[in-house]
């Protein structure tokens, strides 16, 4: 009799740990109908499709995923405005999480705490921008968060994006101040891989590699080529953060600069003679 019960009892102590890993494994993990990257094992937070003028979903990959919030742009200085504009999400078995923007638009950052693909206590931050109006974004980049982040320093212009070729700044900070002197990496979907390193006000200028392969135009929509993924991840100790965004082709990628050159100097060749009549014939009237 027990033996029985002992039995029994192993036996529910290990399905209930076989359940809690197999939770555990999920976070993270593609869905069913998504593709996990493969380019990357740093954490991300990427869409999952599902998006309108009030609310955008997300998934989380390469972490555990316990919790997360997003902050919405605002106007101010102190914590009682940061913590106005903080709204806490709600993260489902597999990482998926949707933001709601409500009456708000304008730039929101999307922020996703658990654990990393090592065990470390993992920060993975991303931006979402709405079409409805809203506060600009620089009090909201600036603002003192809890935790170990990054994020940019600033953002690109309403309907622009990043760039190859382009550098931009980012802010590592711990609990709102800057951490200096950590390593810095830089990964792209186009499979390139770069290090820097972070300045003594917390600061690091990462430049997007000119990395795009050949496109198809077929394969282009709304006369661009596909935008290429990027993550950007930093390490102090057991902590991890990282800052996933897309970047574009640079503006003269899909044109023909040899070809717009050899314009130009058309152009300028075929004005020479209209300068020359023109100053020939102020001059006859001068004279």
């Amino acid at each position: 009799m027990i033996k029985s019960i002992i039995r029994i009892s192993a036996l529910t102590l290990l399905m209930a740990s076989s359940s809690a890993l197999a939770q555990h494994a999920g976070h993270g993990a593609a869905p069913k109908g998504a593709t996990a990257p493969t380019w990357t094992t740093f954490p991300m937070v990427l869409s999952a499709g599902g998006y309108s003028r009030s609310d955008a979903k997300y998934q989380a990959y390469n972490m555990h995923a316990m919790q997360a919030e997003s902050y919405a742009s605002f106007y101010g200085h102190n914590t009682k405005d940061l913590e106005t504009a903080t709204r806490p999400l709600t993260v489902d078995d597999n990482g998926g999480l949707t933001m709601e923007a409500g009456d708000q638009g304008g730039y929101y950052l999307v922020r996703v705490m658990g654990h990393g693909p090592n065990g470390e206590e993992a920060t993975a931050t991303t931006q979402k921008y709405f079409s409805n109006p809203g506060p600009a974004p620089r009090d909201l980049l600036n603002s003192a968060r809890s935790g170990f982040e990054i994020t940019p320093t600033i953002l690109p212009r309403e309907h622009s994006h990043y760039r190859e070729n382009e550098t931009w700044s980012f802010n590592v900070r711990m609990d709102g101040k800057p951490v200096e002197g950590l390593p810095v990496i830089l990964e792209t979907s186009n499979g390139s891989k770069f290090e820097y390193m972070t300045k003594a006000d917390g600061t690091v200028d990462v430049t997007f590699p000119q990395d795009f392969k050949d496109i198809p135009k077929t394969q282009w929509r709304h006369g661009r080529p596909p935008r290429s993924k990027f993550v950007i991840a930093v390490r102090d100790g057991a902590l991890l953060a990282t800052y996933n965004d897309s970047y574009e082709l640079d503006a003269y990628g899909d044109k023909d600069l040899l070809a717009g050159i050899g314009f130009a100097v058309l152009g300028m060749a075929l004005a020479v003679p209209v300068v020359r009549r023109r100053k020939k014939t102020n001059g006859e009237t001068s004279s």
